[in-house]
């Protein structure tokens, strides 16, 4: 109540032009009055995501600028890069996003709010808007192999009836790796599984790292902690990363000491001895921890390629141990329910189209599927940055799950319109969204 009588607006101004920057309220009154001439404005909700986003910009823009030794993901290592067809001039940008590889994958199973997403060199991120899992190879007399600095790769995204996986391989002159990143269930619940495959035709080890960062730049890892047996790792005393075996190396690192990856190519070169026993945890208050699992690869003869050191490692990560909660929860006051459905019986009563083409059957199919996943209970456009509802986006959603034969999913969607009703029968799902209701009207 109090705050209808305070003069906050007054002091906030203030304050501003007293530390030389713009008036927001100003500001944001302005920005207001470039909406569409309507009873409402310009949605506030693309405001707040839009600070938020550069938000996080602001954040690389001091932790990738200034330590670009240290792996990125590939937009940065490329986006970064002045000698890159993707390099973006940053010198005047109080902000670095990602404006130059905005294609990563998302995972998953029908009914299921968890979207594990795959960038396009395979980085991983099992947790809405989490930290990510990498992969390399570092052989002991050749350069390592690094996805995310690599500028060719292949990458599928395969599906039957039964799984949908993407698939990514990644090789150089010397090392060659594969990786296969699928949701499972594991005893009705959701579990992210990396799949990795290295191999290289010098001795040299396969290493799965734990990185501060996922496909819009820096996320926060503050404390990583390790099991007796060194198979789990534990983020931020939430969430947990189980690998099959322990590994022969595994080491931690914190900003000031940089990168773990450093350390990795210390063991790799023989400049230092590590220790058998790695430390039980490791934390890092600028949030930049990282950890790094190294599997030695094997030298086998009867292996059927020509890189006979090869070896393969399966990762785990439970999706719903993570106190980090899904945007759908966040932005909504009502809960979902969880349903254990598998994708053959998602895709029943879908349609089913065959021609001449196998690559327009495979666009089909794929697009068929992304709509599956993208409607667990609402419907929303993208796994990750515009996982949220909007009526301007469930309207067209809806159509595609009408068109594909999907009407039982489609009518649940739309079940839950009236949730975001007002007593005037104005459809509200985001502040100054003055599109919705001519797109329930349509739809």
């Amino acid at each position: 109540m109090w705050m209808k009588w305070l003069p906050w607006r007054y002091v906030v101004s203030r304050v501003a032009k007293s530390q030389g920057f713009l008036d927001p309220l100003t500001l944001m009154a302005r920005l207001r009055q470039f909406a569409q001439p309507s009873e409402v404005a310009e949605p506030v909700e693309l405001l707040r995501a839009g600070a938020v986003f550069h938000a996080r910009g602001l954040i690389n823009s001091r932790a990738i600028q200034h330590n670009l030794d240290w792996v990125w993901p590939y937009w940065a290592e490329r986006q970064f890069d002045p000698l890159d067809d993707s390099f973006v001039p940053r010198a005047f940008s109080i902000t670095h996003v990602n404006l130059t590889h905005r294609n990563w994958t998302a995972v998953g199973q029908p009914d299921c709010d968890w979207l594990p997403i795959v960038d396009p060199r395979g980085l991983v991120t099992p947790l809405f808007d989490g930290w990510s899992l990498d992969a390399w190879i570092v052989p002991t007399d050749a350069e390592p192999l690094l996805p995310s600095r690599r500028k060719e790769g292949d990458q599928w995204l395969r599906f039957d009836e039964h799984n949908l996986h993407v698939e990514t391989r990644v090789a150089d002159d010397h090392s060659m790796l594969e990786s296969i990143v699928e949701m499972v269930w594991d005893d009705d619940q959701p579990v992210c599984q990396l799949r990795i495959h290295g191999q290289s035709r010098s001795p040299g080890w396969l290493v799965v790292s734990l990185r501060p960062t996922n496909p819009e730049g820096v996320a926060f890892i503050h404390r990583i902690d390790r099991d007796d047996e060194r198979t789990t790792l534990t983020v931020d005393e939430t969430a947990t990363v189980h690998l099959d075996r322990p590994p022969e190396r595994l080491m931690f690192s914190e900003y000031r000491r940089g990168d773990v990856y450093e350390r990795v190519l210390s063991v790799a070169g023989h400049r230092q001895l590590p220790t058998q026993t790695a430390p039980r945890s490791v934390k890092c208050e600028v949030g930049l921890a990282t950890a790094a699992a190294m599997y030695r690869l094997d030298d086998l003869p009867d292996y059927p390629t020509s890189g006979n050191n090869h070896t393969d490692v399966v990762v785990r990560v439970p999706l719903v141990n993570s106190a980090r909660a899904e945007p759908t929860t966040q932005h909504h006051a009502f809960a979902h329910h969880r349903r254990a459905t598998t994708w053959q019986t998602a895709l029943a009563d879908t349609c089913r189209i065959v021609t001449p083409d196998d690559r327009i059957n495979e666009l089909y199919e794929g697009a068929v599927r992304s709509l599956l996943l993208h409607s667990p209970d609402d419907c929303y456009p993208g796994p990750y940055t515009y996982k949220r509802f909007w009526f301007r986006d469930a309207a067209f959603l809806v159509h595609g799950l009408l068109t594909m034969g999907a009407s039982e999913r489609a009518a649940r969607v739309i079940e839950r319109f009236p949730l975001r009703q007002k007593a005037s029968g104005y459809f509200h799902s985001q502040e100054g969204e003055w599109d919705s209701n001519g797109q329930v009207l349509w739809i």
